[in-house]
């Protein structure tokens, strides 16, 4: 999983840290100063410690509060109020443990109201991330208990804490519910949660909640980055059956994925072997193209003349074809004829065929018709027609690259 989609800063940062600053409102620190209960000594070393941070002499003002921490026979608000300030200062120097450890002061001070400890809580639980996942497992759980919150950011840093702790099942259980909670809100899931689940059920080795997660992950955030994580189960569908291959290939091809000379030429000689010498042709040539496959190399030009000679061939007797096809009462020769139309780049007659062979009948499953038309109404840039047409496809090998090109055609 790439290391910078798994950034264990993001969710801290998306969750707030703003908020943590905003549970100590500096003139509230300067108002309560003269309470009645806060001594002048200690009122005073607390707005001198304000009015250094304020000027953004926090070392200064550290130095106030220590000395304010060392005046003997202090009463408890005065502890709590030096604690707030204290973790007021660590916040304006980015020092989120300390403000942590500061809060946890004020927490245990047993002044605050039960909405201001429920904050306190959720701020903790919040400073502490990433760097105490221990605290931020503690202080998380124990807020979303006492609230009964649905917060599905809280939930998701949960579960990345538990990741970070080496829990994938804790991991998964919490993020799982920050996906349900968001989608229950009307809200996409973020990204990194995503990628969250998808590193704990790839760690407990399972296939089925990766495959589930990935087209999940394409289908709400399309990138290339995100589809290349799907290259190497498609690579997988790829192997043992040319039928599924080719319509691997081409969802790669058209993806931008295809990254490795052999990719290439293995499209190009199972093209060939399925009587698609034009798509054998085209593939090579965008290999050349993307600057993928080398230009001395022979084996490469040996698939590329075997594929030109097939054309001359094949295109001498395309229309003969054709003829044959249309006089044919069975669909298939059809079928293959709009397969032999696309790899020549005629999306228009591809699809006539296709259509004319399922009117037809008498196929051996609809599939690749289908598929065909799909692929057509892309190549003519419809992505609603290519969707409709994706949506019939039903087989279980060539129906989950279709749901994938639907995810691809709905960009267009």
């Amino acid at each position: 999983m790439p290391k910078k989609f798994l950034t264990i800063l993001c969710l801290a940062a998306s969750i707030g840290f703003g908020l943590a600053g905003s549970l100590l409102i500096a003139p509230t620190v300067q108002a309560q100063a003269t309470d009645a209960k806060v001594g002048p000594k200690v009122g005073k070393l607390l707005q001198d410690a304000l009015n250094a941070s304020k000027q953004k002499k926090n070392n200064e003002a550290l130095a106030k509060l220590k000395a304010a921490d060392a005046v003997s026979g202090k009463s408890s608000l005065e502890q709590l109020k030096i604690a707030e300030m204290y973790g007021y200062v660590y916040l304006q120097q980015r020092n989120y443990p300390a403000a942590a450890a500061a809060y946890e002061r004020t927490l245990n001070s047993g002044q605050l109201t039960p909405a201001q400890t429920n904050d306190r809580i959720k701020q903790i639980a919040q400073l502490s991330f990433p760097k105490d996942v221990k605290k931020t497992i503690e202080y998380t759980t124990r807020w979303l208990k006492a609230t009964g919150s649905k917060d599905p950011d809280m939930y998701a840093m949960l579960g990345q804490a538990y990741q970070l702790g080496g829990n994938d099942k804790a991991a998964i259980s919490a993020t799982e519910v920050a996906m349900r909670n968001a989608q229950a809100a009307g809200k996409r899931p973020d990204e990194n949660w995503l990628r969250i689940l998808l590193k704990s059920y790839g760690n407990l080795n399972d296939t089925a909640a990766l495959s589930r997660l990935t087209t999940s992950l394409v289908t709400l955030y399309p990138t290339k980055e995100n589809w290349q994580l799907l290259s190497s189960a498609l690579r997988k569908q790829a192997q043992g059956d040319d039928r599924v291959a080719l319509n691997v290939y081409r969802l790669m091809g058209e993806l931008d994925l295809m990254d490795e000379p052999r990719l290439f030429t293995e499209w190009a000689i199972v093209s060939i072997q399925a009587g698609l010498p034009g798509e054998a042709l085209k593939t090579m040539e965008l290999g050349y193209a993307r600057k993928v496959l080398g230009a001395d190399d022979a084996r490469n030009q040996r698939i590329m003349n075997d594929a030109r000679t097939r054309i001359k061939a094949q295109e001498q007797s395309l229309a003969k074809l054709e003829q044959n096809a249309i006089a044919s009462p069975q669909g298939l020769a059809d079928v293959q004829l709009g397969e032999v139309f696309m790899s020549y780049g005629m999306p228009d007659k591809a699809i006539a065929a296709a259509k004319r062979g399922l009117q037809k009948g008498s196929l051996p499953n609809t599939d690749d018709a289908w598929m065909m038309i799909g692929r057509g109404q892309i190549a003519k840039k419809n992505g609603a027609e290519a969707r409709k047409a994706f949506s019939q496809v039903k087989g279980k090998d060539l129906g989950s690259i279709a749901r994938l090109w639907m995810i691809y055609a709905s960009k267009l």
